[in-house]
């Protein structure tokens, strides 16, 4: 486990591993780095991957209050220490808003910016409204039941997504409520259409056909936003592409990347 200490003095967990150009994976709000444990030496073969727990989850410092800006300066306070001037940024469902909350605050950082399964949402989380869209069929199930419901919901291929999920730490049981609110009232009035119109990155948006928690639609509505981008959908996905079309995702990205990347000087 590696801390890195913010002006604040949020004590955040980060990852690196590999050397070359810089690569951060951001995921989405209540999950944690161990995501991307599947894709991460994929990707660190010839670049260096940086993968942190976001202020609020995994093994990093989880405060009562958290401001969707400071997700995006932590990421910079953290690039500064490691001596990273610029990165290409991956950015998994609302870690896809942090990321481009970063290129658009920091462009002079940033190469460009892989969005998958993005949402334009800032009034509630993706997790939060697929539950109210079943609610009047599952609200009076035990919460087990509940959650096995929605689970089928998200994936292609449950037994892969199962199997994955399987690896993946459960840090959100180590947090109080009070911390796991803090998360989901971080992402209210986040300002993402704004972020999204100042882009003037490379940008490609990857759509899992058949997750519910974010839709096709919703992510070429994030593209209108940007402007100019390379949209790719993958029809054996649903929440994960990283996970249920694993090669095609890592290929796809990894030539995104080169494509666009550009040296740093000093």
């Amino acid at each position: 486990m590696n801390l890195f200490t913010t002006k604040d003095d949020i004590a955040l967990n980060y990852r690196t591993s590999g050397e070359g150009n810089a690569i951060v994976m951001l995921h989405t709000a209540f999950d944690n780095l161990t995501v991307f444990d599947t894709i991460e030496n994929q990707f660190s073969g010839d670049n260096q991957v940086v993968l942190v727990d976001l202020r609020g989850h995994g093994y990093s410092d989880k405060p009562h209050k958290i401001d969707f800006k400071t997700y995006a300066a932590d990421i910079k306070a953290l690039l500064d220490h490691l001596y990273i001037t610029r990165a290409s940024f991956i950015g998994h469902e609302l870690g896809g808003s942090i990321a481009a909350s970063f290129a658009s605050l920091y462009p002079d950082m940033s190469d460009s910016i892989t969005l998958i399964n993005p949402t334009l949402l800032n009034d509630m989380t993706p997790e939060e409204r697929l539950y109210r869209r079943y609610a009047p069929q599952i609200r009076n199930w035990d919460k087990d039941a509940q959650q096995k419901f929605l689970d089928e919901q998200l994936y292609y291929s449950k037994r892969k997504a199962k199997k994955f999920l399987k690896q993946v730490e459960d840090t959100n049981s180590i947090a109080t409520k009070a911390e796991l609110q803090a998360v989901k009232d971080s992402f209210i009035d986040n300002d993402i259409m704004d972020y999204l119109s100042d882009i003037q990155l490379p940008t490609l948006i990857i759509a899992g056909q058949h997750g519910e928690r974010t839709t096709i639609v919703e992510a070429k509505e994030v593209g209108d936003y940007i402007g100019e981008v390379k949209f790719e959908v993958f029809t054996s996905s649903g929440l994960y592409p990283f996970v249920e079309e694993k090669d095609k995702f890592i290929k796809l990205v990894l030539d995104f990347i080169k494509e666009n990347e550009v040296e740093a000087t000093y």
